[in-house]
Formats: structure tokens, sequence, C-alpha cells
């Protein structure tokens, strides 16, 4: 039997493992099947039996996935243009929605405020399913607007707030996330910088609990540190006012999410939870 054959050749035991692990952003089933058939060989091999636990939770975890929209399935995925999964996943792990759409909340938006938070959330819907909704409650992401932290001079931060319910055995039944992004109204931002907010903020809010290393992301981490720059810098000026970007200032903040963010996202809401390929 095949399995027989991998006990003997541990590469054999090798590529069963990375392809399982490739068969997660392919087909979901295939992907328990092959995990399936390495937990029969790690009960009997001294050098994957430790993995076993690991791996059947992870079986466990697959087969309780929801559905899921098209948007987000790995046919949705482009390769050429990668991701940064990696940098995030461990930090994003159990932050993904699992009923869909996502409902979000907008409420009340500032005055000058709704040309870019529109903007923003019209560019995730087109990529994520997301619906907006006129009621608070029950809202799945939720938006509002005031002063910013005296810790922080960010234009905005995100927070989640996660139940879990479980049965009489400690085995969690339902897991729920509400996020909340909060806005600095306060201060004057310029358009490019309250639309690039929204779509940073939003993304942290959709399960991307990190940051990407290219400028040409929504969730460049670096957006955040040139947004803070701009409102040191601006403080120095009297009266405050819109006017030209510090010179050290990001040239072109985001408009929209860039395929690697959304490859990003396909990538977390397909993957029950990081795991390294077997070198």
């Amino acid at each position: 039997m095949y399995t027989r054959a991998l006990e003997q050749d541990p590469e054999n035991a090798k590529a069963l493992y990375n392809r399982a692990l490739a068969s997660e952003m392919v087909d979901r089933k295939a992907a328990v099947r092959d995990w399936k058939e390495f937990l029969e060989l790690a009960q009997n091999n001294p050098a994957w039996k430790a993995m076993a636990p690991q791996i059947r939770e992870r079986v466990e975890t697959l087969e309780k996935m929801p559905a899921l929209p098209d948007s987000l399935l790995p046919s949705a995925y482009l390769s050429k243009a990668g991701d940064y999964y990696k940098e995030v996943a461990q930090g994003s792990e159990k932050l993904q929605f699992n009923e869909f759409p996502v409902k979000v909340f907008v409420g009340s938006v500032p005055k000058g405020w709704e040309r870019a938070t529109r903007t923003a959330l019209e560019s995730w819907i087109r990529v994520f399913p997301l619906q907006e909704v006129a009621w608070r409650e029950g809202a799945d992401i939720v938006l509002s607007w005031g002063a910013s932290r005296k810790e922080s001079q960010r234009a905005g931060w995100e927070s989640d707030v996660v139940q879990v319910e479980k049965n009489d055995n400690g085995a969690v039944v339902k897991r729920t996330k509400t996020a909340f992004i909060n806005l600095d109204s306060s201060r004057h931002w310029s358009e490019d910088e309250k639309r690039a907010t929204v779509l940073h903020e939003l993304g942290h809010a959709l399960g991307i609990q990190g940051h990407s290393d290219s400028a040409g992301d929504v969730m460049f981490g670096t957006i955040e540190e040139t947004l803070t720059e701009m409102v040191a810098q601006k403080a120095m000026t009297a009266p405050p006012r819109y006017g030209a970007p510090p010179a050290n200032a990001s040239p072109s903040l985001p408009h929209k999410p860039s395929q690697r963010d959304v490859n990003t996202l396909i990538r977390l809401y397909n993957t029950p939870a990081p795991l390294a390929r077997a070198s």
C-alpha cells in the first residue's frame, strides 16, 4: 500500500505533508483526505508521531470550516501577484469571520469623511463579501469617529472582541467576532489620508492582523507610521490646514486593496492555522 511505502521512505512522508498543505488552497476535501493519510503514517513513525495531535485538530477544523463565497475560494487566488501570508498568519489566527456576508455599520459619518469612507468601503465590497447595514446591533464591523487616543497619533485604530461558546465537554461550538474601527475626526486629514486609513483599518477588521512589506498594499505597515509623521509635522503649523504633504511622506497612498491584499485574505480564510512546510 501507499502508506507502507511512506513508512519506508521519509522523503515520501515529507512529500505527503507538503501535498496536504498545498491541497488546503485548492480542494478542502482533498486536504482532509491527505491529512488523514498522513495521520495513518504518523501513528507508526517516530519522526512524525509528535505532530499527530496538531494534525488531528487541523483535520477537525477543516471539516468544520464554513462554505466560502466565490471571492474567497482558492480559485480567486492569482499566483502571479503573491501574498504576505507568512508575515501575518500567526497573529491573524482565528480572527476571520465565519458567516457571510460580513455586516458593516457605518452610521453617521462626520462632514469631510463621507467620500473617503464610501470609496474605501466600496473598494472592499468589490473583492470581499461585505454588506452595509442600518443598525449597529448585530453588525460584525462597526465604524465610529472621535478624537485620537492621546498615546496614539494615528488616524485610525481597530480592535476585536471575540466571543466563544462551548458545549458541556468544553469543545468550541461557536466563535463570534465583532470588529470596532475608530477614526480620528479631530484633525485635518487630507482626502488621501482618510481613504487610506479606512482601507487599512477595514483590512485589519477582515482578519489581517499584521502588515504587508509592500507599499502597493493597503496593509503596508508604514502607512500608519507615515500618517503619524504627517500629524506631527502638521502640528507645527498654525493654523492647521490642508497643504502639501511632507517631503518624506509616501508619494502615493493606496486607492484600493491590491491583489496581494486579496490573496492574503484568501489564504487566511482557507487555512486553519500556520504550519511550516517540511524541508
